[in-house]
């Protein structure tokens, strides 16, 4: 049963939610997650600068998508994002510099087949005797001259292209870093609760059957309260570091959320998962975490797995709820197990 709090904090999201929604239709914003976390931002007054900028925007008279936009880069948006943006904007710059020079040298090359072709019929004449030699000394410069310019626009071309390859293998190495920190979890290096809700998403897409390990370390906050938030994320990375070691083939490992981890098992029985979870389980509890300016000793590290499994056949998000209560049942019974505790 939900606590008194936990129904508060719902009812006055829900309400904070339905504010932002009215808002957004009247200022006919699109209902996306972004502009989404503008409007709910603004309605709970949880960010000062967005609340007063987009207070003064509305006073003017009503709010723009465009404008909704630039407040979600500039007050919401990750880094990573930002950063995704310019790269973009880097590469449309470079696209259009490369069109321009294609188009340039397209151009320069026409015009050198129109001097040339003018130059071979006038070299004709001469051979018909219409041409004084002086004449056909001319011509002959011409095309010379007209091959050396065409020579130097290939040439510049060339370098352009080059340095056009140069910048788009930067700009891909810095995608490549981006998407890497926009999909994993930088405590853990754990893939984040992002990449967890892609992936369930396409166990489902595809039907496929897969079993699932949700984990809680035992009294994490008596464990931060206690000896300080440093030891705790020493905690998160050596349960971490547990997870990795037990990923095999195609099953996958996250940071679910603030000491909660997953982890994805597809085409896995349930009673395999049950017996990795109960695995992990006891290499956990065999942890021990030694503070160096103390020399004091963190034992007694434990953790609650939840258990439970998918046939392909219904919502992936049934089989997480599943997994969910049987791990609010290990914490019931008293933490430190497996829930199921058979199958």
């Amino acid at each position: 049963m939900a606590s008194l709090q936990d129904k508060s904090e719902y009812e006055k999201s829900s309400i904070v939610l339905k504010k932002a929604l009215t808002l957004m239709v009247k200022n006919r914003i699109p209902p996306n997650p972004n502009h989404y976390s503008v409007w709910y931002t603004f309605v709970d007054k949880s960010n000062f600068d967005l609340c007063r900028e987009m207070s003064d925007v509305i006073a003017r008279g009503f709010c723009t998508e465009t404008k909704s936009r630039e407040l979600y880069n500039k007050y919401i948006a990750s880094e990573s994002e930002k950063s995704l943006e310019l790269i973009k904007r880097d590469l449309e710059k470079m696209v259009c510099e490369m069109s321009s020079s294609i188009t340039d040298a397209s151009a320069g090359t026409a015009l050198f087949q129109s001097k040339i072709s003018t130059s071979f019929d006038k070299l004709k004449k001469a051979e018909n005797g219409g041409l004084t030699i002086e004449e056909t000394m001319s011509v002959m410069h011409e095309m010379v001259k007209n091959s050396k310019e065409v020579a130097k626009n290939v040439e510049m071309f060339s370098r352009q292209l080059s340095k056009a390859q140069t910048e788009i293998s930067e700009l891909k190495d810095q995608i490549s870093l981006f998407q890497k920190d926009a999909s994993t979890d930088a405590l853990t290096d754990l893939l984040n609760r992002r990449s967890f809700e892609v992936d369930l998403n396409s166990l489902g897409e595809r039907d496929l059957p897969f079993s699932i390990i949700m984990c809680d370390i035992d009294y994490f906050k008596r464990l931060n309260d206690t000896y300080g938030h440093q030891v705790g994320d020493i905690a998160l990375k050596m349960v971490a570091r547990v997870f990795n070691e037990k990923t095999r083939e195609s099953a996958m490992a996250y940071r679910y959320g603030g000491e909660e981890f997953v982890m994805l098992l597809p085409e896995t029985p349930v009673s395999i998962a049950r017996q990795i979870a109960d695995s992990m389980r006891r290499r956990i509890e065999k942890l021990s975490i030694i503070i160096k300016e103390t020399g004091t000793k963190v034992s007694n590290v434990t953790a609650s797995f939840g258990v439970a499994a998918s046939d392909g056949s219904e919502s992936p998000s049934v089989a997480v709820k599943q997994a969910d209560l049987q791990l609010y049942e290990a914490k019931r019974l008293g933490r430190n197990r497996v829930m199921p505790m058979s199958i």
